[in-house]
């Protein structure tokens, strides 16, 4: 853990005498010169994304600064995740030098930098703007809120829900998705055809594709109804053995065992990436999937004519309904910032309404803020978009979820892909799997956690 100690800066307060020498005007003689406007509060912003997103970014400063008098944001691409991955922003707050404000497209972010005293606590800055918690989608509170303390703010987030392939439904003779993770294996079954050579041409449903594990080791296990940690005697303990999630790594596993560890493992190296033409649903190869709402964008780019549907996420035995988990970018204060009150006021500009429409537009995002039926609609919800229609019902879900969110999330959330690829490809149970890494992580995160 790197400890990051704030040296005090010195404020300078000025008399009307040293006024009056550097403006060079007699003590005492009052300047009949109209009064000015005053000029803007400058902040400076760091950001993650290049290319296309680069010019977006761009172009939304420029929008604030247009219509914002009294604050004017500088944007600066700051590479990798806005210097949040590689210790350059830890260095800059270190160094008493930090931008005002930080976007980084990774939400364990706050409580990486959080819990190392690296952010600065919105709280009283959120009052002066008269921000109340109902504003706020409710899982999004979960992401925002650290015990007493508020370190982040949502900017776009995403979800994920069930996409499955209609052409490919038609021919197994399935009239309608699944809602039931029973159903998902039925139809599963139907849907896989043998290649003739001992292995597969289509699969029906592979778990942990897309965000059911490898991009997301947490969906599948949270569909199962998940409880990653709980506190006793105040201190907080990791819960990786839960009945939820053993649950889950051996539903997992059963599909290793049905169709063959080597056959998954050969298709899986032939598969290609989620953004691209080879990528497994978009050229037909699975008929079901857990995706992310930004995948329909990668659809649409690589096989537009691809006759697919998207619906809430099957339920599993004992999970709860209308479950999902929820991926934001977020706002960050770094300890030491000059203007934290402008940058919650940047902050909640860009993350809201009309602010975030070219972005919703593109990958079916939404904002974390709960908005107006009045306000400003993205092309999917004027065009009645079936895909933002399930976004829209998931957005507000009470079973709507977030990563834990500690300050070992990104090495737990790594760990966790390797142990659960341990337990479907059956080199591991999925109790020993989970018990081992409970084991490495919890003195990591006591240490952390000062506990």
């Amino acid at each position: 853990m790197i400890k990051i100690t704030m040296s005090h800066r010195l404020r300078w307060a000025t008399s009307a005498l040293a006024v009056a020498a550097v403006l060079g005007v007699p003590a005492g003689v009052k300047a009949t010169h109209a009064a000015q406007p005053a000029a803007p509060v400058q902040i400076t912003y760091w950001y993650p994304w290049g290319g296309d997103s680069k010019t977006y970014e761009e172009n939304r400063a420029k929008t604030f600064n247009a219509t914002h008098s009294d604050i004017h944001a500088t944007g600066l691409f700051v590479p990798p995740d806005s210097g949040v991955t590689n210790g350059k922003l830890l260095s800059a707050i270190a160094s008493s030098n930090p931008p005002d404000l930080v976007v980084v497209n990774n939400e364990y972010a706050g409580a990486v930098i959080g819990y190392q005293g690296g952010l600065t606590d919105l709280t009283p800055y959120l009052k002066t703007v008269g921000w109340k918690p109902s504003q706020m989608l409710p899982a999004i509170l979960q992401l925002m809120q650290y015990g007493s303390k508020i370190w982040t703010l949502p900017e776009t987030c995403n979800l994920s829900f069930f996409y499955y392939n209609k052409t490919l439904f038609k021919q197994a003779g399935i009239s309608s998705p699944p809602t039931t993770l029973t159903q998902v294996q039925a139809d599963a079954a139907k849907l896989t055809k043998p290649n003739g050579k001992g292995g597969y041409k289509t699969y029906g449903f592979i778990p942990w594709l897309w965000e059911g594990g490898v991009a997301d080791p947490f969906q599948l296990p949270d569909m199962f109804g998940a409880k990653w940690t709980k506190t006793v005697n105040g201190k907080v303990k990791l819960t990786l053995t839960d009945p939820a999630i053993i649950k889950a790594l051996n539903y997992m596993a059963s599909y290793g065992k049905q169709y063959g560890v080597s056959n998954l493992e050969t298709s899986l190296s032939g598969f290609g990436a989620a953004f691209s033409p080879n990528d497994p649903f978009i050229d037909g190869q699975v008929a079901m999937i857990i995706g992310g709402n930004y995948h329909t964008e990668a659809i649409r780019t690589y096989n537009p004519k691809l006759n697919y549907g998207v619906t809430l996420l099957p339920t599993a035995a004992g999970g709860p309904k209308n479950t999902t988990d929820f991926s934001c970018n977020i706002y960050m204060v770094p300890a030491g910032s000059k203007h934290p009150l402008e940058a919650v006021k940047f902050a909640m500009w860009a993350g809201n309404g009309s602010a975030v429409i070219g972005n919703e537009n593109i990958w079916r995002t939404f904002a974390g803020y709960k908005q107006a039926a009045n306000g400003p609609k993205n092309v999917w919800q004027q065009h009645d978009d079936p895909a933002y229609k399930v976004s829209t019902t998931l957005q507000s879900s009470p079973a709507a979820e977030n990563p834990p969110l500690l300050p070992i999330s990104s090495q737990l959330a790594n760990e966790l892909i390797t142990a659960e690829q341990e337990v479907y490809y059956g080199k591991q149970s999925a109790m020993k799997a989970m018990t081992d890494l409970q084991n490495r992580l919890q003195p990591i995160l006591d240490k952390d956690l000062h506990q």
